[in-house]
């Protein structure tokens, strides 16, 4: 090797290390600041959605900085996806009919299985004092063709009442709408949260009649989307985020006094009510994502019953699993 070269070498050398420092330091930089993820709630207080929460809460995120869109039924959540303004969307599994009309947004992940979550609830003074004595009755649920108002229909169904045999009223989601209703008695009945009703028994407000799981078995009650336009630009990102989601499910479910301290306030109940809640509604989380093919054939039919489509869909056209932690 020449003396010039051999120079030329050992600068190039001395260049390459002095500049590893301010590249380690780009690079932490880089790592320092994550990447902004939008993703809303069709309900800003139920158990169900609260898994972001605890993920932010205990680093399951590490890739995002999330910033949570709250939102009262899932119309709204929709039309904001649509409008761009969304990437992620906490929904109900019903919401896949907005896909069928065109939604540019998939399902990612199955959230939640049976409605555990769900309870009809009556006044405490009520004189309804069983399932048979609602027919004829209004109900509230957060919005029209919500699986608040299907469950009220699918509970008509059961029945044999037919599509008169009940009414249903659309006031939102807001848990203030929903307590306000029940006591001023604007509604017979409403479709709420476990924990709206433990809240309301404990100072005999209102009560739960029954477990809409007392007579819905299979079912999607929740799923993720996410627009197609971010699942393009950002499949990483997807699969990032469901990580970090059933990595909290499966805190939740190993913590529970932790998780019941962390979510009390989201949820606006106490924790002696969230922990009753807690208990009820935990099972029904899905520890990996895959939608169920039973539940699926259920909400496929909830389409029809809610006149949203004609004839039940190929529900396999609105969803993928390839995002899946398993995939």
């Amino acid at each position: 090797m020449s003396i010039v070269t051999s120079e030329i070498s050992r600068r190039l050398l001395l260049s390459a290390a002095a500049a590893a420092p301010m590249a380690g330091l780009a690079g932490k930089r880089a790592l320092a600041a994550p990447q902004k993820l939008r993703v809303a709630k069709a309900n800003p207080h139920a158990l169900s959605f609260v898994p972001v929460d605890v993920g932010i809460a205990k680093g399951f995120f590490p890739d995002f900085d999330i910033e949570i869109i709250n939102f009262a039924g899932s119309g709204r959540s929709v039309q904001a996806m649509v409008a761009g303004e969304v990437d992620i969307y906490l929904g109900a599994g019903t919401d896949m009919a907005f896909i069928a009309k065109g939604a540019p947004m998939t399902a990612v992940a199955a959230l939640a299985g049976p409605p555990l979550l769900l309870c009809i609830i009556v006044p405490y003074d009520s004189p309804i004092k069983t399932a048979d004595d609602l027919r004829g009755k209004t109900f509230q649920v957060s919005s029209v063709g919500s699986v608040t108002d299907w469950l009220v229909k699918k509970l008509a169904d059961t029945k044999g009442w037919g599509p008169n045999g009940i009414t249903t009223v659309a006031m939102g989601g807001e848990l203030s709408t929903q307590i306000a209703a029940l006591r001023t008695h604007q509604v017979d009945a409403i479709v709420g949260t476990a924990s709206v009703g433990y809240m309301l028994e404990e100072k005999k407000e209102a009560r739960i009649l029954i477990p809409t799981a007392s007579y819905v078995h299979d079912f999607l009650l929740h799923a993720i989307f996410s627009s197609n336009a971010f699942i393009a630009a950002n499949p990483g990102a997807v699969r990032s985020f469901l990580k970090g989601w059933f990595q909290s499910v499966a805190y939740m479910r190993a913590h529970k006094e932790e998780t019941v301290k962390l979510i009390y306030e989201i949820t606006q109940v106490d924790e002696a009510v969230e922990s009753k809640e807690y208990d009820l509604v935990m099972p029904m989380f899905s520890a990996d994502g895959k939608f169920p093919p039973a539940g699926l054939d259920v909400i496929a039919q909830s389409f029809v019953d809610l006149k949203m489509l004609d004839a039940k869909p190929d529900m396999t056209k609105f969803l993928t699993e390839k995002y899946l932690p398993s995939a």
